[in-house]
């Protein structure tokens, strides 16, 4: 048995930034957070920590993905030197972020049918409920998909993954 991850940065990174200001006692929760755009500033995500936390079998691939950062940004860098494969796109010229979702579902899908084995496990780090498709069809192939994601995950996302893991609990770990 071994383990495929895939990891939406921007989406674990952001929403750790509000669950880190809640834990701090900026904010009431993360819904507060999320409309008076309160975030934790000082929060870096720890890569290799993501890794530990999200597997305990041999790692087959490792996939992070998220938009071009700026030159001098070193997070790229920890999540490659983690163990990684970089999945980077540019933002679009409204400076939004683009094609980050669908690339990792293209990747699940061709992992799915060219290097996923019989006992391997699915493990996604994402909270937003697109990618429920995909689970249901890593599924429908006899495969188990896990879910770690902080506690606001969208409901649909719970409860399509065979296992969800709250990463409210490892805040401290994830962090340095």
């Amino acid at each position: 048995m071994s383990a495929l991850i895939y990891l939406d940065n921007s989406n674990l990174w952001i929403e750790g930034k509000k669950v880190s200001a809640v834990n701090k006692g900026l904010a009431l929760d993360v819904w507060d957070a999320t409309a008076t755009r309160t975030f934790d500033q000082a929060f870096k995500l720890d890569f290799g920590q993501a890794l530990a936390i999200a597997n305990n079998a041999p790692i087959k691939a490792a996939r992070f993905y998220g938009s071009r950062p700026p030159e001098a940004d070193s997070v790229w860098n920890a999540a490659q030197v983690a163990g990684f494969k970089l999945t980077i796109l540019d933002r679009n010229q409204r400076n939004k972020e683009k094609g980050v979702d669908s690339s990792m579902v293209a990747d699940i899908i061709e992992d799915l049918y060219n290097l996923a084995t019989p006992g391997d496990i699915f493990i996604i780090m994402a909270g937003d409920a697109d990618y429920v498709p995909v689970i249901q069809k890593v599924q429908a192939k006899n495969y188990e998909v896990h879910v770690l994601f902080w506690d606001h995950a969208a409901s649909e996302l719970k409860k399509a993954a065979d296992n969800f893991l709250s990463l409210n609990g490892y805040l401290h770990q994830l962090q340095y």
